[in-house]
């Protein structure tokens, strides 16, 4: 690489890096200034569109007749209406969390998780899950029993049930039992009775989540976490719709044809599902009602920036995601009076965890998403987890390391073989220029003979390149655990605060923060090529040098975590190399004496 492609790349790196400072104190302070506040009061008042909810293109719905045009509404979400009777809450607790439930609606106000951190200080409280006006275990589309009714509210004597209870007009009573059992999960009963004298109607209807957001340790630049996961029965795969969302606001836009894109998005799957589920990074809530459901309802909000809420005409080009939900459609039914129905809903509201979440089955694990290399992953996240339950000091930091070292003790005969491969393919490296020299106008020729004193030496000129082919899958694999496993979030080790995420050393200091590891990282790739055998292959050798700029560029904003797993393997590299060469000298002083 020469001096003047070098600084382009120094200059691009310091660029990408320094982007969001620049963005923020620059591009948008001088280049998109604000609105004067006068218009910015007035824009405020514009409504955003409605939303109606959409129905996936699986089959032509039917028509529906004309509805006349909602009102705008404002771009903060609306209030639902206060209940005339003051709300009671009562707390349902157990080692692992603490749940409040409420009398309006009969819903789940919020879950603390004793066992997480929400802020990386030590001394902080434990994370808590407030659900806000869009509660938990809420019913839609019922009468006498919307979120906003009240419901009478019993605790059991054994404290660890609640019973809530209401009957509507026309004699329909619903007596529901929440349950905390061990763990995080949660059981829920729904019984109806018609107490009427004629037959009463209990319509298709929602169970819904409760909104989810992200928390303290959950941002990554790229990276959607927000989401919504399902599963329908035929043996389908779990569907994860977080990546989706973004685009749902976009279509519509398109088909509603909208100035600007929607404040909320509610739209249907379109197909029975056995759970759904709404998840950040870390946490999840799962509904996974018996017998499962007809359908299932996503609900999404975009963030509003200071610059919309200024000027509303204003709209992003993206929706950045705010709140998620999601909502199991459970289907109409009619009882006869006197009789009764019961319907059991489990619900799980905690960690995205694989032990947790391993426990109730019908691949509730797979909203860790590990993907095409998910037996892998499981496996290392396993063995990383023992590390860290055996051994002193119980730090998934040196947990990391020593699960590196595995990795390359596994690998070590094949990184042997094809470090062996290398140095035979250098010693051909004097016959290789010859046959270049003498063929360099006859490019076929070149490589025929080439691949001649390839065979006749019994060298493989891709055996350097096996061992990072067959780490690939290791790697992508640990990429996924390490990305979002909730055992490092705030896990500390030596000067870093939590490997989740990147060093940030210095920030709000500098402006650019420090990350350590991906430098060490770097030189440490830089000290590995040389002791690595080289091919003489001039275009390879140009790629080798740029890679430890490429991968310091790529790395140096990835989770802590995963920068220390890829450090410990360049450094293992380097020692595996260094016995080779001393055993390889050895030989060669046997073989002169």
């Amino acid at each position: 690489m020469s001096k003047k492609d070098l600084l382009i790349v120094i200059a691009l790196f310091a660029l990408w890096i320094s982007w969001p400072i620049l963005d923020r104190h620059v591009i948008r302070r001088y280049f998109f200034p604000a609105p004067p506040p006068g218009e910015a009061v007035a824009a405020a008042e514009e409504a955003a569109a409605p939303v109606e909810r959409e129905q996936p293109a699986i089959s032509e719905p039917a028509a529906e007749p004309a509805q006349p045009e909602e009102p705008a509404a404002p771009l903060q979400e609306a209030k639902p209406e206060t209940p005339a009777e003051p709300e009671q809450v009562v707390v349902l607790e157990n080692a692992k969390i603490r749940v409040e439930l409420s009398s309006r609606g009969g819903t789940l106000k919020s879950a603390m998780l004793k066992e997480y951190r929400a802020t990386v200080e030590p001394d902080s409280s434990s994370v808590t899950l407030q659900f806000g006006d869009e509660r938990a275990l809420a019913l839609v589309n019922v009468d006498g029993f919307t979120p906003d009714q009240a419901f009478v509210l019993t605790e059991t004597e054994s404290g660890k049930a609640v019973q809530l209870e209401r009957r509507n007009a026309a004699g329909l009573r619903l007596l529901r039992t929440v349950n905390l059992t061990e763990h995080y999960l949660i059981q829920v009963s729904d019984t109806w009775v018609n107490e009427g004298a004629s037959a009463a109607v209990l319509p298709a209807h929602e169970l819904r989540t409760g909104a989810m957001e992200n928390l303290d340790g959950a941002a990554s630049r790229g990276v959607v976490y927000l989401g919504v996961d399902t599963l329908s029965p035929g043996g389908e795969k779990v569907q994860h719709l977080g990546g989706k969302l973004p685009g749902w606001f976009k279509e519509n836009q398109k088909e509603k044809e909208l100035p600007k894109l929607p404040l909320r998005l509610e739209r249907s799957v379109g197909k029975p599902v056995d759970w759904a589920a709404a998840k950040n990074k870390y946490f999840v809530q799962i509904l996974t009602p018996d017998g499962g459901s007809e359908d299932a309802v996503v609900r999404a909000i975009r963030e509003v920036s200071e610059a919309e809420r200024q000027n509303p005409q204003a709209g992003p080009k993206a929706a950045v995601l705010n709140t998620v939900s999601v909502a199991v459609v459970l289907p109409e039914l009619t009882l006869q009076p006197g009789e009764k129905f019961v319907r059991n809903t489990q619900y799980y509201v905690g960690p995205k965890k694989y032990s947790e979440l391993n426990l109730y089955g019908l691949h509730q694990v797979d909203i860790m998403e590990f993907g095409m290399w998910a037996p892998i992953g499981k496996l290392l996240l396993k063995i990383m987890n023992w590390i860290y339950d055996v051994l002193w000091p119980h730090n998934y930091g040196i947990a990391i390391m020593l699960l590196t070292i595995i990795i390359r003790i596994v690998f070590w005969p094949v990184t042997h073989k094809s470090t062996e491969s290398m140095k035979r393919m250098q010693a051909l490296q004097p016959l290789m220029t010859e046959i270049r020299a003498k063929y360099k106008d006859n490019q076929q020729k070149m490589q025929q003979e080439l691949m001649n004193l390839y065979k006749e030496h019994k060298v493989n000129p891709l055996g350097g390149c096996l061992p990072m082919l067959i780490q690939i899958p290791v790697f992508i694999a640990l990429f996924v655990v390490l990305r979002s496993a909730i055992e490092l979030r705030f896990a500390p080790f030596l000067w870093i605060r939590d490997l989740s995420q990147p060093e940030n050393l210095l920030a709000g200091v500098l402006p650019i923060p420090v990350n350590v590891l991906p430098i060490i990282m770097a030189v440490t790739m830089v000290w590995q090529q040389k002791l690595t055998p080289g091919t003489g292959d001039p275009s390879q050798q140009k790629m080798m040098m740029f890679m430890p700029v490429m991968m310091l560029v790529m790395f140096y904003n990835f989770a802590a975590g995963l920068t220390l797993y890829w450090t410990t393997n360049q450094c293992l590299m380097i020692v595996q190399q260094l016995i080779m060469h001393r055993q390889s000298a050895r030989k060669a002083a046997g073989a002169a004496a």
